[in-house]
């Protein structure tokens, strides 16, 4: 169940060049990504209309892609222009051509309806410079359906549990805690709040908390794929979220904007862009909240899509706190309903399953 008409993360920039074709699954389609010589990045069908080549493999002549298998070359347009031995290259043999932008430092891409591909609809990286400059970039690949990713970050009880070995312990009382969850037409706000407890000791060493703190995971949903979540402990009593104390002197938070695009049923990219705001001596140590814990939950979405595949009409017990996992699931089944509704009207042979 993927929503198309969505601006979803294909690549980072600097990974998108005029010298290598850059091939991505999405969405279970494949494509191929270049820039051209005015700096442009294109995306294109990644598969040769002749014979069906992956055109990863193919070989940018200029401002052309030329397959690597006999020959066919492509404009950026998607046009194909030569054919060997050929005066002239049929007008049919062509290839879909994707919308694509770039904000955040990221090459975006538009799956669905070419005609609504709008970038003002872009999910909003609320502390992200347009240039992405002021953001660290993660990029991990995960063997399992994007919506176990979903989950995971729609339920953050697990951090509680899930996340005790990268933590450095002491995080059971976390999960003491009920969320307090909001939601609106296409977006959910969960709250979490931690009041004059111990810190877990990652925390507790990076931001040189006290004995106690103050801690918060505040999580922001939009549909499909997008989550920000603002983390952190600060010294008990001196305002938690807005204390005022030095970052890694009696603080530690930071803004973690999750970026999550579908490649297959099974597999999922995964982008992340994290604000820190920290001094440079601590930036040296900023990996340390993030590469361990995401392990963490990969390794738990890949162990769920396994289980998935071998009981896979067996059902799951709700908790309260699975509250924002039952309404993001239920917000993309709308959206996805929409969508067919919307094609089936425009064209009936063309609505996906």
């Amino acid at each position: 169940m993927f929503i198309r008409n969505s601006w979803y993360v294909a690549a980072w920039s600097q990974d998108v060049n005029a010298q290598t074709p850059l091939g991505r699954t999405i969405l279970d389609e494949p494509v191929v990504l270049f820039r051209t010589s005015d700096g442009k990045v294109n995306a294109l069908e990644g598969r040769c209309a002749h014979r069906g080549m992956p055109l990863s493999f193919a070989k940018l002549d200029g401002d052309s892609l030329v397959c690597c298998y006999h020959g066919l070359t492509y404009a950026p347009s998607g046009a194909c222009t030569r054919i060997p031995g050929q005066a002239e290259a049929p007008a049919h043999i062509k290839l879909r051509k994707y919308p694509v932008t770039e904000r955040y430092g990221a090459v975006w891409i538009w799956m669905g309806d070419p005609a609504l591909a709008d970038p003002a609809t872009i999910f909003r990286c609320e502390l992200i410079d347009e240039d992405g400059s002021n953001g660290t970039q993660y990029y991990f690949h995960v063997k399992s359906n994007y919506l176990y990713i979903n989950d995971n970050l729609s339920d953050l009880l697990h951090q509680a549990y899930l996340h005790n070995p990268s933590f450095g312990g002491n995080t059971e009382p976390l999960g003491e805690t009920v969320p307090a969850v909001t939601e609106d037409s296409d977006s959910i706000r969960v709250t979490w709040n931690w009041d004059d407890v111990v810190p877990p000791p990652m925390f507790a060493e990076l931001g040189r908390l006290g004995a106690r703190a103050d801690g918060w995971n505040h999580s922001f949903y939009q549909v499909p794929t997008f989550y920000i979540n603002s983390v952190g402990f600060a010294n008990a009593g001196t305002g938690a979220r807005e204390s005022a104390l030095p970052q890694g002197s009696g603080k530690l938070t930071f803004t973690i904007h999750q970026l999550i695009t579908p490649e297959t049923a099974r597999t999922t990219h995964f982008f992340k862009i994290v604000h820190f705001n920290w001094p440079a001596e601590l930036m040296t140590r900023s990996d340390r909240v993030i590469t361990p814990v995401n392990l963490e939950d990969i390794w738990a979405c890949e162990e769920q899509q396994k289980m998935d595949e071998q009981l896979p009409n067996a059902t799951m017990a709700l908790l309260p706190t699975d509250r924002a996992v039952a309404a993001m699931r239920r917000a993309i089944r709308e959206r996805f309903a929409q969508e067919q509704h919307s094609i089936a009207t425009q064209n009936p042979e063309a609505v996906r399953v």
